[in-house]
């Protein structure tokens, strides 16, 4: 099952927040949050414009991470507010269901707070106590140096670089970096 105990953190500036499952009655507040984060986060493959989701469609989407194994979807939870997202997919065939990617984001004003590291450890957490998980894999803007920091803590180590993997706007490209951490 895709899903944690609700475990409470301390942000670098003191103020509480939780860590839990995403559930089917968060999609509206999901659907919120996604769309403000893709407007102020540039180290993220979609555009707001991009992204069309329902929330009938969101719910199914988080029901479905509650109760796939190979499937978490994390929120950090301030006052009830999201500040924080996390989800994990497993591989879809057998020879590489060892194997999962997650992509995480963060709302602006709280970078730099932990919020990440909480997220990401409770992805581990979870992880290394789900049998099917042997390895996880993320890809990431190599100019975001403090999310490379931050997987290089956790001891994720790089194993490709694509380069000019993304075009911007402008016309100038980024290379994205992709990181892996064994289980076991």
């Amino acid at each position: 099952m895709g899903k944690i105990q609700p475990n409470m953190y301390k942000m670098l500036n003191g103020e509480n927040f939780e860590v839990r499952t995403a559930l089917p009655t968060d999609a509206d507040q999901l659907i919120h949050y996604t769309k403000n984060i893709l407007d102020e986060a540039p180290y993220l493959l979609t555009s707001s414009a991009e992204f069309e989701i329902k929330n009938e469609k969101q719910k199914q989407h988080l029901q479905e991470m509650h109760d796939t194994a190979g499937k978490l979807a994390l929120l950090a939870d301030y006052g009830g507010e999201i500040i924080g997202f996390l989800d994990f997919h497993c591989g879809h065939r057998k020879r590489n269901e060892h194997q999962g990617s997650f992509g995480m984001s963060v709302k602006k004003e709280f970078r730099n707070q932990g919020i990440g590291k909480a997220l990401l450890m409770s992805l581990i957490v979870w992880a290394e106590n789900n049998p099917l998980i042997e390895k996880i894999r993320l890809e990431v803007f190599s100019n975001n140096k403090h999310a490379v920091h931050l997987y290089k803590r956790f001891g994720f180590i790089e194993e490709r670089i694509q380069r000019r993997a993304v075009k911007n706007d402008n016309g100038s490209y980024e290379d994205i970096i992709l990181m892996a951490l064994f289980l076991n």
